[in-house]
């Protein structure tokens, strides 16, 4: 089986990103699933980390969400070898768990507001 191995890149505008790595060659890194790392102050003056995905999961299509792999020029961002530890990965996972579908119900029970009584 082959490990996972994740990534965290600067963009070109600052962005903090995370991912799966997809691909890479000497000038691209290609991410799959990237979640956005934004810290921010909070009111009592810690930073406050903020995560969600850099493209919405809801807005792919249904039978393509496999397919969310970005692409990066390695000459317009910043690489590293940081080792992520065990509770960003969990949020990156969670983040990219698709929802468990609705319950589909069938013949549901309908009251008629005749029926309520006093």
């Amino acid at each position: 089986m082959k490990e996972t191995k994740h990534a965290v890149i600067i963009d070109q505008i600052g962005r903090t990103i995370l991912g799966v790595v997809d691909g890479e060659s000497a000038q691209d890194i290609t991410l799959r699933n990237p979640i956005i790392l934004h810290f921010q102050p909070s009111q009592n003056g810690q930073l406050e980390l903020q995560v969600f995905p850099l493209f919405f999961f809801e807005l792919l299509d249904r039978d393509n969400r496999d397919k969310n792999s970005w692409t990066f020029s390695k000459s317009a961002i910043a690489t590293s070898n940081v080792e992520l530890n065990a509770d960003i990965l969990s949020r990156y996972e969670q983040i990219n768990t698709p929802p468990a579908p609705a319950p589909v119900v069938t013949n549901p029970k309908v009251i008629s507001i005749d029926d309520l009584g006093d």
